[in-house]
């Protein structure tokens, strides 16, 4: 038997058809994982932004509140003792106001539960201490007016050092206050760590358009045809897609990290102010010292300065509607891949 018949007794080990096969099974296989891969990114990073957008930022900013709005209770306490007023009214409607303000705060904070099972123990001891703080004062309050000042200025002096104390009432919400950034901060370190998941999610859909890329060129040279036009449109709606996620996903995340690194920060500043200002007066007050009559805790404002947050967490969850894009556009692809390759094994059957 000479060579040549013998090398073509030799059976071909990949055949057209298995070779249609393996490519039609690799297009829809890499398909089916990009989306997986891609749909994983989205819930993820969507979960992420929800539970700070719900959770996380709601319960910091009622923390924050919660501490400026005692902060100016002691304040309004002290400046209606020594104007004298305290004689008719007592600590004054602008304390009753500033401690409403706190606990509907810290009521809130309850209700988001975002500090979990250690957070719920810290906030009954901050309300706990609360009750503590205004029995003090409306002890102050009785003793001054019966005559005694010395003794009411004394009660007056235990709440507010249950309140500014170490281990006190404000240093106890800072806690919860911290508790609850290093959770948001936490929430975005885990959509960040999904831009490791995001860019694998991007190379498999790069090999995905290089397999389908790979199958036009061999299609053209195995059947002699310049195009094969259902690979070519998948190729395309590959490629659309590709770019569209990619673009949300980098949305979502300048969009939470702007929320995170400006819009928390922006907050906090304007709260700390107002924090800031009261605890002076408190402790100019309290020391005999004249202070500015305060106008009470700037509530429009830190709900201006907590709107820029809440435009930025709200503007994080939108994803351009890849949610529905995505299953349906990476159908269409596996579709118009196997339609390729299909008529191409159609072609060879005959």
């Amino acid at each position: 038997m000479s060579v040549a018949l013998a090398a073509r007794a030799v059976p071909r080990k990949w055949s057209t058809p298995r070779w249609l096969w393996t490519v039609l099974a690799a297009a829809v296989g890499l398909t089916v994982l990009s989306w997986l891969a891609a749909t994983a990114v989205l819930v993820g990073s969507r979960s992420a932004v929800s539970s700070v957008k719900d959770g996380g930022a709601p319960a910091y900013v009622s923390a924050r509140t919660a501490h400026a709005a005692l902060s100016d209770a002691d304040r309004a306490a002290w400046q209606s003792f020594r104007s004298g007023a305290a004689q008719l009214i007592g600590p004054g409607q602008q304390f009753r106001d500033d401690l409403t303000t706190a606990s509907d705060n810290l009521a809130h904070l309850a209700e988001l539960d975002f500090g979990g099972a250690a957070g719920r123990d810290l906030l009954r001891a901050v309300n706990a201490q609360v009750v503590t703080y205004q029995g003090l004062v409306e002890q102050a309050d009785a003793t001054y007016r019966e005559g005694l000042e010395k003794l009411g200025y004394a009660y007056l002096g235990y709440a507010s050092d249950l309140l500014h104390g170490d281990g006190g009432l404000l240093s106890r919400i800072d806690e919860i206050a911290r508790r609850d950034l290093r959770g948001i901060d936490g929430e975005r370190d885990s959509a960040w760590a999904g831009g490791g998941l995001a860019l694998g999610a991007a190379a498999v859909g790069l090999v995905l358009l290089g397999v389908l890329g790979y199958a036009q060129v061999s299609m053209a040279r195995r059947f002699r045809r310049l195009i094969n036009l259902p690979l070519a449109a998948a190729s395309a709606v590959l490629a659309g897609l590709l770019v569209w996620t990619s673009m949300t996903f980098l949305h979502v995340d300048h969009a939470f990290a702007d929320a995170s690194d400006r819009g928390v920060p922006a907050f906090d500043r304007t709260i700390q102010a107002q924090i800031r200002g009261a605890d002076t007066g408190a402790g100019a007050l309290r020391a005999g010292r004249a202070a500015p009559k305060g106008g009470g805790l700037d509530v429009a404002a830190a709900d201006k300065a907590q709107r820029p947050l809440e435009a930025k967490l709200s503007d994080a969850t939108d994803t351009r509607g890849l949610d529905a894009g995505l299953p349906l556009l990476s159908l269409a692809v596996a579709v118009l891949a196997a339609l390729g390759v299909g008529t191409r094994l159609r072609e060879y059957r005959r």
